[in-house]
Parts: C-alpha cells; structure tokens; sequence
C-alpha cells in the first residue's frame, strides 16, 4: 500500500498539470560536434495567427471535451492556457530548450539590454486532438485501483505545430537569416486519461520535438553565415 500511495502523485502530475507549456530539458542531448552560433538572441513573443486558420476555431470555443465527427474526443482547449498566453508560453519553452541546447551564446525571453539579434516568428497552429478513452473512463470510476490500472491507456490523436515567418535579425533590424515556414504533424498513438488533460501533456511533448527540429535547422541554415 505504501508503494502505491507513492506512485499516486506522478500518475497524478503526468496528466494534470499540462494546462501549461512546459517539458523536461535536462534530458536533451548536445553533440560534442555541435557548432554555437555567436550572437546573443531575444526571442520576442510570437505573433499569434491562430485564431485565422479554419481548423484552430473548436480550440477557442469549446471546452476540452467535445464530439467531433460522432466521436468523443479530446482537445487542447484555449480557456485551459488562461494563467499566461500561449504564445508567451511557447517563447518561453523555446528560449529554455535552445539554452539547454547550447544553440546561441544565450537567448533570452523577450527584449534585452544585452543581446546582439533578434527572433521573430508567427505561430499558426498548436493544434492537439486525441479520442476520449472510454477504458481510461471506466477505470477512474473505480478509484485510484481502477485510474492506475489503466494508466497505460493509448488512443489515435493528432498533434499540429506550425511557425511561419521565423527570422533572425540583428538588433538594428539588419536581417540574417529567413529561415521560413516550419510545420510538423504528429500521428501517434497518445497516452490518455478520463478527464482529457492528457491531450495537453501530449502537445507539449511533441512541442520537444519540434523545438528539437528547430534548433537542428537552425544550425544548419546557419552554417557559414559570419556574424560580424
């Protein structure tokens, strides 16, 4: 008994506290080869073009739950990003992982007094969709025997990240480097629950993906380019 009283809590924390954008970065591998790119960087809050595009509309005026195409499903609802805005969110998570990355000398959220460049993008999607589980269901109304039981619960989903626009500059506006439109789609079996908050663990997870992607792009668009 003591040992699953233990286990509670991260059963717990892996699918309830995701109203947030945050990952694990202590995890991410640098390679020895890797090359730093000179320049101090502000990454300045995305422009945020989500509410634009068509398919992003159920996120804005729906709850998690919804039923879509005759299926109970889960959705990373924005009324669930309401402490900060997820643009700044994810500007934060991006300056952490790139940190963590060893991608620029530093990088910083937002304007500051020391840096050298500048990041700007448009964020288009963040789109996360995954079917309710009924077996997840079934097992929270049994209790905490009944929850850990089906903790393993998967169901199909989708996950959508797409930034467009993303260009470095130098801090007098001079551009460096337009490195385009980035758009990834994840088709994937999810971990779920009964409560649907674990569609929004799952977004940020493959959030760590894409910002994985991102930094090895980076790197190597810049390959070459001198900053003076």
């Amino acid at each position: 008994m003591r040992k699953l009283l233990f286990l509670t809590p991260l059963f717990l924390i892996g699918c309830t506290i995701s109203q947030t954008i945050v990952y694990e970065t202590d995890d991410l591998q640098v390679s020895k080869t890797a090359t730093l790119i000179p320049a101090r960087v502000e990454v300045r809050i995305f422009e945020d073009n989500r509410a634009n595009i068509e398919e992003n509309a159920i996120l804005f005026d729906n709850p998690r739950q919804i039923r879509l195409n005759g299926k109970e499903t889960c959705i990373n609802s924005e009324k669930h990003y309401r402490k900060d805005t997820l643009v700044n969110q994810l500007s934060k998570m991006m300056v952490e992982h790139f940190n963590k990355a060893r991608l620029f000398s530093v990088s910083f959220y937002g304007e500051n007094p020391y840096s050298d460049h500048y990041l700007t993008g448009t964020l288009n999607s963040f789109y996360a969709q995954q079917e309710f589980s009924t077996g997840a269901a079934i097992g929270a109304s049994f209790g905490l025997i009944g929850a850990l039981a089906t903790a393993g619960i998967k169901t199909p989903g989708k996950v959508i990240i797409d930034i467009s626009d993303l260009r470095l500059y130098k801090k007098d506006g001079t551009l460096v480097k337009d490195f385009g439109n980035i758009y990834k789609e994840y088709h994937q079996e999810f971990q779920a629950d009964a409560s649907c908050w674990c569609v929004y663990w799952n977004a940020n997870l493959m959030l760590k993906d894409f910002n994985t992607y991102l930094v090895e792009k980076i790197r190597a668009d810049m390959a070459g380019i001198e900053l003076e």
